[in-house]
């Protein structure tokens, strides 16, 4: 399960905040599909993964007051700021301009727009080094593009056993925006005040992006 949360400044600065629960079995197939390794006691891939992420954060001018923390054995919260959460990603995607987040101003009204597909999901990879990993990668969309649903559970049930079907169906990666003023419209989600809005994408819909993912709130 994955909860992100954004708190966007009128100026394009903010706050975010990521909390990720995984599955024990999950954590367990990770160790299983690790390379070999002289170390006697490696550190779990998930903690790897993990300090991959933050570490990247460390290298741009855009995030600052980073901070992560590990919740038992498959928890982990980060929080930081950001000068603009565009020039962010721009910054974790090698330096080169991104097309999954924009936000865009006509007027006196602002629109953050979300999309994500088969075509920039590469971004993605480089913003999430996670993503791009030989242990992961091949349960992500590039790797089973053409796969329905079905398909998927049943590859899934193969390589993970009979748990992993089931997380799988029960897993959202959900999205919470706070905007610096009331919300005007959107496109997708379920606005839960006047200035906070929620997304919430099926596990199984991002591993497969068999349709584009795109959700957009004005303010």
């Amino acid at each position: 399960m994955l909860y992100q949360g954004l708190n966007v400044s009128s100026t394009k600065a903010g706050w975010a905040t990521t909390d990720l629960t995984a599955y024990d079995f999950f954590i367990d197939v990770l160790e299983d599909f690790r390379p070999f390794t002289s170390e006697e006691e490696p550190r779990p891939m998930l903690d790897t993964f993990i300090d991959d992420f933050v570490n990247q954060l460390y290298t741009t001018n855009s995030a600052s007051n980073i901070s992560a923390m590990k919740i038992g054995e498959g928890g982990y919260f980060i929080d930081f700021t950001f000068s603009s959460l565009e020039q962010l990603l721009d910054d974790l995607n090698a330096r080169q301009k991104q097309s999954i987040v924009k936000i865009e101003e006509h007027g006196r009204e602002t629109t953050l727009k979300i999309y994500l597909d088969l075509d920039n999901y590469p971004q993605l990879e480089k913003i999430i080094p996670f993503l791009a990993d030989p242990n992961f990668e091949t349960f992500g969309p590039r790797y089973n593009e053409g796969m329905s649903d079905a398909e998927y559970l049943e590859m899934i049930d193969y390589i993970l056993g009979e748990e992993g079907p089931g997380a799988i169906e029960e897993s959202l990666i959900a999205l919470r925006i706070n905007t610096p003023k009331n919300i005007l419209s959107h496109s997708g989600g379920t606005k839960e005040s006047s200035s906070s809005i929620r997304f919430e994408i099926p596990l199984i819909d991002f591993l497969l992006l068999a349709h584009p993912i795109e959700f957009s709130v004005t303010w």
